[in-house]
C-alpha cells in the first residue's frame, strides 16, 4: 500500500518506468476526485491518449443528446478495450499500489462532471432520465448511445363506433418491435390501441408502446360514460412531459391523455363496469318473467376458468322488455365479468340469465356504459 510518506518516490519511478500522461500518474497516487494537471503526454502507456480526448467524447454525446431528447438528469456508462485495465493493472502489481480508482470511473467521473457543467442538468446514478454510453474501441473510435427512461402514462378512452377492437394486431414485417412501415408502433391496422399509439408515438418521439388496460369489451361494444381507464408506456421517449393533457378525437375513439407522468400499478386494478347488455331469448319473454332477474342483486357469480373457479359480484341491476323475444339488463359488477358467459350460461356459470328465466338466452350486443376505478 502506498502512503503519504512514498507518494513523490512513487511519481519518480512512474516516470522512469513508463511514458504516462499525467492524469495516469495522477490516478495512482490520489484517491477519490482532485483537479488533474495539464500538460498530458501525446502518448500514454496506460490510457493511449484516451485521457485528452474527453472532451472529444463530450461534444459527441452533446450531438447524440442535445438536439434529440428531453432531460433533466442523466448518467453515463462506459465500455473501455480490456487492453487499457491489463496495462494499468500490470503496472499496480509491479509497483504494488492499491486501493486506487480505476481509469474508466476516474473517466465517468469527468466525463459527468464536464457534461453535468455543459447542460446544467443533473447526474442521478439510480433513476435518470437518460442513460448515455460510450464504447471506446481499440483504434480509438468512440460510438455514443443514448436512451431515455421508459415514459408511463395514464388516460381513458371513449369509444364511439362500433366494430373495433381494443387490442391490435402486430405489424407483420416487423413482428411488433417497430419499422418503417408501422411508424415505430410496432402495430398495423385499426384498433382502439392503434389510434392512441400513433398519436403517442408521433408526440413523443417513443417506441414500441405498451399498453395496460383496465377491464376489455367486444370490438361490437361502445364505451360510453367517463370512458375506460388505461396506462401506456413508451420506450425511449425523445419528450419526457406533454405541456398540456393531450386529446385525441377521431371518428371512432376520443381518450384524454394526463399530461403528467404515472406510474403503471404493479398490483390488478380493482374496478366496477356498468354494462348495458341486449338479450335474445329463445321463447317469448313476459315483463313478470324478468321480475325473476332481481334475484341477481348483490349476488357472486362464480366463473368456471379452465381449473379455477373465478367469482365477481353484482351490485345492481336493472331490466326492460324490448319486444317478445329481447330485453334489456343494466347491470353495475365488478370489473372482469364475462357477459356473454353470464348470460348464457356457458361452462358452469352459477348463476345465470338462462337459468333463471328457464329460457335459453344469449347476449346479442353489450355496451360499455362507465367503469369506476376502487
Amino acid at each position: 500500500m502506498v502512503n503519504a510518506s512514498q507518494r513523490p518516490s512513487l511519481k519518480l519511478e512512474l516516470r522512469k518506468r513508463y511514458n504516462l500522461c499525467s492524469y495516469c500518474i495522477s490516478r495512482q497516487i490520489t484517491v477519490g476526485k482532485s483537479r488533474w494537471p495539464v500538460g498530458d503526454f501525446d502518448r500514454c502507456h496506460i490510457c493511449c491518449g484516451l485521457m485528452n480526448r474527453l472532451d472529444f467524447i463530450i461534444g459527441r454525446i452533446e450531438e447524440t443528446v442535445n438536439e434529440h431528447y428531453e432531460f433533466d438528469t442523466f448518467t453515463i456508462g462506459a465500455i473501455l478495450p480490456p487492453d487499457i485495465y491489463e496495462r494499468e493493472d500490470q503496472i499496480r502489481s509491479r509497483l504494488k499500489i492499491r486501493g486506487k480508482v480505476s481509469i474508466k470511473t476516474q473517466i465517468l467521473n469527468e466525463l459527468r462532471r464536464r457534461f453535468e457543467i455543459n447542460t446544467k442538468k443533473k447526474v442521478d446514478l439510480f433513476l435518470p432520465d437518460i442513460t448515455i454510453s460510450v464504447d471506446v474501441a481499440n483504434g480509438k473510435a468512440v460510438e455514443v448511445t443514448a436512451k431515455a427512461r421508459t415514459l408511463s402514462l395514464a388516460g381513458r378512452y371513449i369509444k364511439k363506433q362500433r366494430g373495433l377492437p381494443q387490442k391490435q394486431t402486430r405489424c407483420t414485417q416487423c413482428k411488433g418491435i417497430g419499422c418503417g412501415v408501422c411508424s415505430n408502433s410496432g402495430l398495423t391496422g385499426q384498433s382502439v390501441e392503434g389510434i392512441i399509439a400513433h398519436q403517442l408515438v408521433c408526440l413523443t418521439g417513443g417506441k414500441f408502446p405498451r399498453f395496460s388496460w383496465v377491464g376489455s369489451e367486444d370490438h361490437n361494444s361502445l364505451v360510453q360514460g367517463e370512458g375506460r381507464p388505461f396506462f401506456v408506456r413508451l420506450s425511449d421517449p425523445k419528450v419526457r412531459e406533454l405541456k398540456s393533457n393531450l386529446i385525441i378525437d377521431t371518428p371512432e375513439v376520443y381518450a384524454t391523455i394526463d399530461a403528467k407522468p404515472q406510474c403503471v400499478p404493479h398490483s390488478p386494478i380493482r374496478f366496477l363496469t356498468k354494462t348495458k347488455i341486449i338479450v335474445e331469448s329463445a321463447n317469448t319473454i313476459t315483463e313478470n318473467s324478468l321480475e325473476e332477474l332481481n334475484l341477481l342483486k348483490n349476488e357472486t357469480v362464480e366463473f368456471q376458468n379452465k381449473n379455477k373457479i373465478i367469482t365477481k359480484k353484482i351490485y345492481s341491476v336493472k331490466f326492460s322488455k324490448i319486444k317478445n323475444n329481447q330485453f334489456e339488463i343494466s347491470l353495475l359488477a365488478d370489473g372482469g365479468f364475462a357477459i356473454k358467459k353470464f348470460v348464457s350460461g356457458h361452462q358452469n356459470t352459477s348463476p345465470n340469465v338462462s337459468e333463471i328465466l328457464g329460457n335459453k338466452c344469449e347476449s346479442i350486443l353489450f355496451d360499455i356504459t362507465d367503469v369506476q376505478l376502487q
